[in-house]
């Protein structure tokens, strides 16, 4: 069981490591960051999709069907919206970070409720951490911000907020699980 604790805190202080700079890049530098993201999404779907595209040219003889196109079409149309059109992509990460804070939020809040029970004093502080986090994605979901930057910084802070805590709440946990609370 501590093996496993062990791997799963690791892993999980690993991304959030990743989490913060990941938000500081956005912060520090929203719209040269927005693009080079998509610009780097971008150009590896497109080769993906051309990938596909000429893999069924070079076999449609052999008798590969025409339905097998699709995921290259498709793909490749997707690494071209990326290319074209980045300040649409944006409303894509947005909802895909939502997503992300909610869940990390979800999965805090455990935390939260492990410590708890194991009696560990100022848990609710963790409780209030995590469920800033939900409504932090909460919030992306509305999207009350109109500017692609305003809300490429403000998915960099809600990022540098989940590493930040993410890693907090790793501290305390791994601390009760050493104090000799049984998870």
């Amino acid at each position: 069981m501590k093996n496993i604790f062990r791997e799963q805190r690791r892993s999980s202080a690993v991304m959030a490591a990743v989490t913060l700079l990941l938000g500081l890049l956005l912060m520090l530098a929203p719209g040269r960051s927005i693009r080079f993201l998509c610009t780097l999404l971008g150009t590896a779907l497109l080769v993906a999709g051309l990938y596909y595209l000429f893999s069924w040219l070079a076999r449609r003889r052999v008798g590969f069907p025409v339905w097998f196109l699709l995921p290259g079409l498709i793909l490749a149309a997707l690494g071209l919206w990326l290319l074209t059109a980045p300040g649409s992509a944006v409303v894509l990460i947005q909802f895909s970070v939502a997503a992300v804070l909610m869940f990390h939020g979800i999965v805090d809040l455990q935390g939260a409720v492990t410590l708890l029970r194991l009696g560990f004093p100022n848990w609710w502080l963790d409780l209030v951490l995590s469920i800033l986090t939900v409504v932090l994605g909460a919030v992306m979901f509305l999207n009350p911000f109109w500017t692609m930057e305003t809300m490429t910084m403000l998915i960099g802070l809600s990022l540098v907020y989940d590493g930040a805590s993410d890693l907090y709440l790793i501290w305390r946990v791994s601390k009760a699980f050493r104090n000799g609370g049984d998870l």
